[in-house]
């Protein structure tokens, strides 16, 4: 087995971990935190339907749109509750709905396609850099939180989307072109994509590990 092979193979015992974790901890999570155990479990159940197509030699990328589907509208949700009381809040349903529209009337469910648009998912990746960028702006803004950002659950949420779709936004945009330029380079492309994507959920596992701050953020305010 090589190099590549291993590290595809091995990008869902991550997913698979966290999923275990959410399970064990469901109880005892909060509502953002469930939303990601959620997203966790479907997450899966994709990937193990993906991998049934590919066992038996047919294409699976029309299972992307809806992955993506699924993945920003509970990301999304999550960052509702993260950013309030920011406005952008308050429109973050409107905007999941806008997408879900597009999604449903660009949809084709063709099972004879080895490609896939990557619009959908680069505007995923767009939208969710910038909901993570703008929590860790609120998270660290002054005045000084003094209490661990490794006790945040959305600051281990937001480290591994920035690592994860940054990376991907680029992937997402060249995939097809790849696919056709050069069979190793598309492999390679998309053993990237695995490795981006096994730190993600490893990211995941610990958000849904960490235990958060009992009391309210103490602040350093300014003379």
């Amino acid at each position: 087995m090589s190099v590549q092979e291993f590290i595809l193979q091995f990008s869902t015992v991550p997913l698979v971990g966290a999923c275990v974790v959410g399970l064990l901890r469901y109880r005892h999570l909060e509502t953002t935190r469930r939303y990601l155990v959620w997203l966790s479990w479907l997450a899966l159940l994709v990937t193990g339907v993906a991998a049934w197509f590919s066992s038996h030699h047919r294409p699976n990328l029309f299972l992307a749109p809806i992955d993506t589907a699924i993945e920003l509208t509970l990301l999304g949700l999550m960052y509702r509750r993260a950013l309030r009381p920011l406005a952008m809040a308050r429109y973050l349903p409107l905007g999941i709905g806008l997408f879900l529209l597009g999604t449903v009337l660009s949809y084709s469910p063709r099972l004879d396609t080895v490609e896939f648009s990557p619009i959908q998912h680069f505007i995923e990746s767009v939208v969710v850099l910038i909901l993570a960028l703008l929590y860790l702006r609120q998270l660290l803004q002054p005045p000084i939180t003094m209490a661990p950002l490794e006790r945040e659950p959305m600051f281990w949420v937001s480290a591994g989307a920035i690592l994860y779709f940054a990376g991907n936004s680029l992937i997402f945009l060249t995939s097809n072109l790849t696919l056709f330029h050069s069979r190793e380079l598309s492999l390679t492309v998309w053993t990237v994509h695995a490795l981006l994507y096994s730190f993600l959920n490893g990211f995941y596992i610990v958000a849904l590990s960490v235990t958060p701050r009992p009391a309210p953020l103490a602040r350093v305010t300014q003379s």
